[in-house]
């Protein structure tokens, strides 16, 4: 496994990404030519065309980069360019109500890291649901964002509050939904982003935290 130890990062470099881009764990020459099951299991997050990443290091053909929320990846040197900027920039969204992001995020498939509408995962879902509806910027791994906010109940559900759980099918799994509406909101495999209610979501899921945020 490849990786850069903290104390050899390089300090204050900073790049542009130049095209829509999966992040992976691991710098991988073949990973284009992966099939979808291959790549989602290194895929970690995605970047976006002009977003600005911190560059750690190098290796081979691939540089090590951190976003804004301070996901780590590994990204082609070719897909990033010079920029003269030397910290990280407020990202670009737009302001939305919760109906509104949800009805527009409905139906939109699964991809395991992904971030966009051609396929989003169950944290990424709930991230973009918090910068685009409240601006607040939450990290991308559903376990990083289990510690924020306080502890709410199952039994005492508030609108925005994030429910932690496992799929009853593979218990190994962690996942996230958000509340709102007195419906349960997430990204799933099967499915895309779907809306349940709490009887349907309790007949596949187990329940182990709910953390509010607002």
């Amino acid at each position: 496994m490849v990786s850069i130890d903290r104390s050899n990062w390089l300090d204050n470099v900073f790049a542009k990404v130049l095209a829509h881009q999966d992040l992976i764990r691991q710098p991988l020459i073949q990973y284009p030519g992966l099939t979808d099951k291959e790549k989602d299991q290194l895929r970690q997050t995605q970047v976006f065309e002009d977003e600005i990443v911190q560059v750690l290091g190098v290796h081979e053909n691939f540089n090590l980069v951190r976003k804004y929320e301070a996901t780590l990846g590994w990204i082609l040197s070719k897909h990033l360019g010079v920029c003269d900027t030397k910290k990280f920039e407020t990202p670009k969204y737009h302001v939305q109500s919760s109906a509104e992001f949800l009805d527009s995020w409905k139906g939109t498939l699964y991809e395991f890291g992904g971030l966009s509408k051609l396929g989003i995962d169950c944290s990424g879902f709930t991230q973009l649901y918090y910068l685009h509806v409240h601006g607040m910027m939450l990290p991308k791994n559903s376990q990083d964002q289990r510690k924020l906010g306080t502890q709410g109940s199952f039994n005492d559900l508030k609108d925005h509050d994030l429910i932690f759980c496992r799929p009853l099918s593979d218990l190994k799994s962690h996942h996230v939904v958000l509340f709102y509406s007195k419906k349960l909101w997430h990204s799933r495999r099967k499915g895309g982003v779907v809306c349940q209610t709490i009887e349907e979501f309790l007949k596949e899921f187990k329940v182990e935290d709910v953390r509010s945020l607002i």
